[in-house]
């Protein structure tokens, strides 16, 4: 019966405790900071209102209006060149090669794959050139993307002939 008498007579905590706990952990967490950073509790607040309002960890609205615009120029270039670049697709063009074949490569590199060989004197549609000029045994070109038979693939560009 003591046990049940010791049970009764404990008490549990309150929710206004708890409450208090908390409330002066969070006081002495922010007073330490102020002493840790060397700054003042108010401005400790401030600049806590002022990195949650912000996007982006700190970014203010007018650089990110300023990153917008910017990309959106990028954009436009990027649009500009590719409807540049249509005027390039489905050029036909004939495989000149001093060899009997001409090699269709997954990617645009010496390193890929081989998915294809092309006899000499095939004609292939030029579907787009890639933007940067490479040297292949010292001399300039740029690989080139084509179809050929119902395959896509790149070759490089000096081996081929446009005809239209």
């Amino acid at each position: 019966m003591a046990k049940l008498t010791y049970k009764k007579n404990r008490r549990k905590p309150k929710v206004r405790t708890l409450i208090s706990y908390v409330l002066f952990a969070l006081i002495s967490i922010w007073l330490l900071a102020s002493i840790y950073l060397g700054v003042s509790p108010i401005d400790i607040i401030k600049k806590g209102f002022v990195s949650i309002g912000s996007v982006g960890g700190g970014d203010t609205i007018e650089s990110l209006k300023a990153e917008i615009t910017e990309k959106d120029s990028i954009i436009q270039s990027l649009t500009e060149q590719k409807n540049s670049a249509k005027n390039y697709a489905y050029t036909k063009a004939i495989v000149k090669v001093s060899s009997n074949t001409l090699n269709m490569r997954d990617q645009a590199s010496l390193s890929s794959d081989i998915i294809l060989q092309i006899p000499t004197e095939s004609e292939v549609n030029i579907l787009f050139y890639d933007t940067e000029t490479y040297y292949l045994q010292g001399k300039p070109g740029k690989w080139c993307k084509i179809s050929y038979a119902g395959v896509e693939g790149w070759v490089w560009g000096n081996f081929l002939l446009e005809i239209e």
